[in-house]
């Protein structure tokens, strides 16, 4: 039924199929990777990144929010905890966004031939998400993309070619991939999704085929732990995610429809969205430019995530990275799309829009850090003590700079005898309370106690099993950020006798206060501090 894309590949295309050597494919890899590097070391770790840092801290079958393998590529990638530069903890999305160039080439070679692949090679390091979101920073996003282009070569080689027995190599490989991809992150099982819409509609031969269910047992087997891990803690993720994507009774939310369908637009490469919809025009006036069983998998494995992100925005918020790896389908098709367009001489305006996708994606790579470090103050009309508040950017920068005067307060503290050696950070929310981890609390090798609510703490409740709790009678420090500034005194009102202020950091940048740091002592806890886990 299905034949080789590459000999189907001269039905479909007018133009002269170019044979290009690989050398642009490994330039690009190169050139990439080498600017990846650079924002890494420029730009301090985020909210989320820091976050993941703590699954590191703390391997588990699962953690409150997502699967383990992030944080078991974090501990990978800096040699067990022991070189926790911020190049280093990035490491894992910087190399998989290179391994994911060479798989997305050669799936676009696979659907139509070579320039295809380094279209969309282009394509996909043009693409905000693919290039910065999941392929600079650490989030469980980056580690999944590898294993979900991975399935998708898979599915492909399935889909297009007479491999005879060898199909049933590619079945396995794809429930491996896929049993990976759910262990990066839940939003993997989308990838059954599209195959099975793919062999119900088009494939039905596949469901006679033994090696279909055992490459769904072999996702299973490798997605276990999830369930394992949550049946030990009465669900506890499934709830949280539950609550996250139910529909409520408040109706139609606009706002966070528009937010997330903007915010779609802008992760893609709002240039490479206009593409994508030329590619979707064009294919619905009846324009063929790859095979039939190619572009059948292609949009199974794209439509289903995205429309099911889009659908839940309308009824509650949603991040747009979510359908992220749902646009990697539209990248493939477009990039054939713009393959026939190009034609022999890739000249015009389908070659302006892709050289004006790199112009975009270089201007926000040097825009971005230069902004980030430079920008004179903060962006943020808030006033002390509110400072920074609503500043995105003091998110990636500037706490480097917390550590050493922290450390001079508390060294202070110990040799005064206000303080004791073993005093821990309290922490009431997950950030900023992952920064003030990641940057002081374990480099000086403090305890870190979470204390306050699992919604608001999620993995550091987990971390109380390694650092123990506030216990009665002793001392702790807490450090407030003034752009989310909470008040110590009425955040633990009541659990502690007294509360003194023991100092206030301030953070410049180009001269100008960001941020302050208020640094506060809480003496004699009235019971013991700490989170319990809802079970």
């Amino acid at each position: 039924m299905a034949h080789s894309f590459g000999r189907q590949a001269t039905l479909w295309q007018t133009q002269v199929d170019m044979e290009i050597s690989k050398r642009p494919l490994l330039l690009l890899i190169v050139a990439f990777t080498a600017i990846r590097c650079i924002i890494a070391c420029a730009i301090n770790l985020g909210n989320d990144e820091v976050y993941y840092f703590t699954y590191a801290i703390l391997p588990d079958w699962n953690h409150f929010d997502h699967p383990p393998l992030v944080g078991i590529f974090i501990r990978l990638f800096t040699f067990n905890l022991h070189w926790n530069h911020e190049l280093m903890v990035r490491m894992p999305g910087i190399i998989g966004a290179a391994v994911n160039t060479w798989f997305i080439f050669r799936c676009g070679e696979l659907i139509s031939n070579k320039r295809t692949g380094t279209i969309a090679a282009i394509l996909y390091n043009t693409s905000i998400y693919s290039s910065i979101i999941a392929g600079i920073f650490i989030l469980p996003d980056s580690i999944q993309v590898v294993f979900w282009l991975a399935a998708l070569y898979s599915i492909l080689m399935i889909a297009g070619s007479g491999l005879g027995k060898h199909i049933n190599l590619h079945l396995l490989l794809f429930g491996f991939w896929t049993g990976l991809a759910v262990m990066s992150k839940v939003h993997g099982v989308f990838l059954w999704f599209g195959f099975g819409g793919y062999i119900l509609f088009h494939r039905r031969d596949l469901f006679q085929n033994p090696y279909l269910y055992l490459s769904l047992g072999i996702t299973a087997l490798l997605s276990s732990p999830i369930l394992f891990w949550n049946i030990q803690n009465d669900f506890i993720t499934w709830r949280f995610h539950s609550e996250r994507v139910t529909i409520g009774e408040q109706g139609i939310d606009l706002k966070s429809f528009l937010r997330t369908t903007i915010g779609q637009i802008l992760y893609c490469n709002p240039i490479t969205f206009a593409l994508y919809i030329l590619t979707g025009n064009a294919f619905v006036r009846g324009r063929r430019f790859m095979d039939n069983e190619a572009m059948a998998v292609l949009l199974w494995c794209s439509l289903p995530i995205i429309a099911s992100t889009t659908l839940v925005s309308l009824f509650r918020d949603t991040l747009p990275h979510w359908s992220g790896p749902g646009f990697i389908g539209f990248t493939l098709i477009t990039a054939a799309f713009l393959n026939g367009k190009l034609g022999d001489r890739p000249t015009g305006s389908y070659q302006k829009s892709l050289n004006a996708c790199i112009v975009l994606i270089a201007f926000v790579f040097v825009a971005g850090p230069l902004l980030i470090r430079y920008y004179p103050g903060t962006m943020s009309p808030k006033t002390y003590p509110r400072t920074g508040s609503g500043d995105a950017t003091l998110d990636v920068t500037g706490w480097e700079t917390l550590r050493a005067p922290f450390e001079k307060i508390r060294k202070d503290d110990i040799r005064s005898e206000r303080m004791t050696a073993n005093a821990p950070l309290l922490i009431h929310k997950w950030f900023p309370g992952s920064h003030i981890y990641y940057y002081v609390a374990f480099p000086l090798q403090m305890r870190v106690v979470g204390a306050g609510n699992i919604a608001d703490l999620h993995q550091f409740c987990w971390l109380n099993a390694r650092y123990g709790q506030v216990a009665r009678g002793r001392d702790a420090y807490y450090i407030s950020p003034s752009n989310n500034f909470t008040d110590p005194a009425e955040q633990y009102a009541g659990q502690f006798e007294a509360f003194e202020h023991a100092g206030t950091i301030t953070q410049k940048r180009n001269g100008k206060v960001a941020r302050y740091w208020f640094v506060y002592r809480l003496k004699h806890a009235t019971m013991p501090v700490g989170c319990q886990v809802e079970r």
